[in-house]
């Protein structure tokens, strides 16, 4: 499962095919499993079934006890508080978005950090702008492109900024998109600042986005509330509080009732 196989590769799929089997299994049982169990049950010789469930256990997806049987490893555990916490952000943002929404008639978009990228998981689409701005639930973006994710950005150590720039080097989108450290560094202390960002034009052309973070009880920043609007549209001055509002209704939600320097 390390080798590097093209998708089109029929063995890549087999190999894909056999260890979901093997990792359906294992979750279907409240007990660990043996080999023997697992080879039987999804009519695989016993060699092959090892074989799997080394390598998926060398990337912690399947863990063998001292008695010799597998049950599912702890990583389910970081994605499942990774899917809990979405779910929770959304389930919590969206009638606060359609608040938004109503206030100030533009586009509402939630969005989490994933890697490198904003993910975007809601939005409540203003059909009267005439152009559709939402980002589809699913699409990524890049952090240093996008209002959330300069938010996330700017909450970094410095060092955790300098390996992102070293990573992405920094490739825009569009001739707006910021492409070198130093402009970067000067408009992440600016979000600092301010406590909100935005981005003009730096993601698609003809489109711009204030957006404010969401913190969860800790005061860490899990989400990113934005709103997006034509660039050709003059910005109102009360979007921005209403979307600070909005944004810290959402964190109070969350458990958070401090105040972030």
């Amino acid at each position: 499962m390390t080798a590097e196989l093209t998708s089109r590769d029929p063995k890549t799929v087999q190999v894909l095919e056999r260890a979901l089997k093997i990792l359906s299994f294992i979750a279907s049982k409240r007990q660990p499993v043996s080999l023997h169990e697992i080879a039987v049950s999804i009519e695989l010789h016993p060699s092959t079934v090892h074989r799997l469930l080394w390598n998926l256990a060398d990337h912690g997806y399947a863990e063998r006890d001292q008695s010799g049987c597998w049950r599912l490893g702890f990583i389910y555990l970081e994605y499942g508080h990774l899917v809990r916490d979405r779910l929770d952000v959304r389930e919590k943002a969206l009638p606060l978005m359609q608040v938004l929404y109503e206030k100030t008639g533009e586009t509402i978009n939630l969005s989490m950090r994933h890697g490198d990228s904003m993910m975007y998981i809601e939005h409540v689409y203003a059909p009267q702008t005439g152009v559709r701005l939402a980002r589809q639930v699913g699409a990524m973006a890049p952090l240093h492109c996008t209002s959330g994710g300069k938010l996330f950005l700017a909450e970094m150590p410095p060092e955790e900024i300098s390996a992102y720039i070293a990573r992405t080097k920094l490739q825009g989108r569009t001739e707006n998109s910021i492409k070198t450290a130093e402009k970067l560094i000067v408009a992440l202390s600016r979000v600092r600042e301010l406590g909100w960002a935005d981005d003009i034009e730096e993601l698609e052309p003809g489109i711009q986005c204030i957006g404010a973070p969401v913190r969860d009880g800790q005061g860490q920043i899990v989400a990113a509330i934005t709103i997006i609007s034509a660039s050709s549209m003059q910005r109102k001055p009360e979007w921005t509080r209403h979307l600070l509002s909005a944004s810290a209704a959402v964190s109070a939600s969350m458990g958070w009732l401090g105040t972030k320097n």
